[in-house]
């Protein structure tokens, strides 16, 4: 534990409320944009795989009914 004469720390980026250096602010947006757009392919994927789905049900559907 340090000792600070005239009871006064000296100024730390949390003591001011910011948390993240704006390097880090920087990689974490960059992060961010990483999983929306990992997060956007999967959500086409997930829709591309359904319409393919509905597809060979619809095929099978009709074959039965001949």
């Amino acid at each position: 534990m340090a000792i600070y004469r005239s009871g006064q720390r000296p100024s730390t980026p949390a003591a001011e409320g910011i948390v993240l250096t704006q390097e880090q602010d920087e990689l974490l947006d960059l992060y961010i944009q990483e999983l929306d757009s990992f997060y956007e392919e999967l959500r086409q994927a997930e829709k591309t795989a359904i319409a393919i789905e509905t597809t060979h049900l619809k095929r099978m559907l009709t074959k039965k009914r001949t």
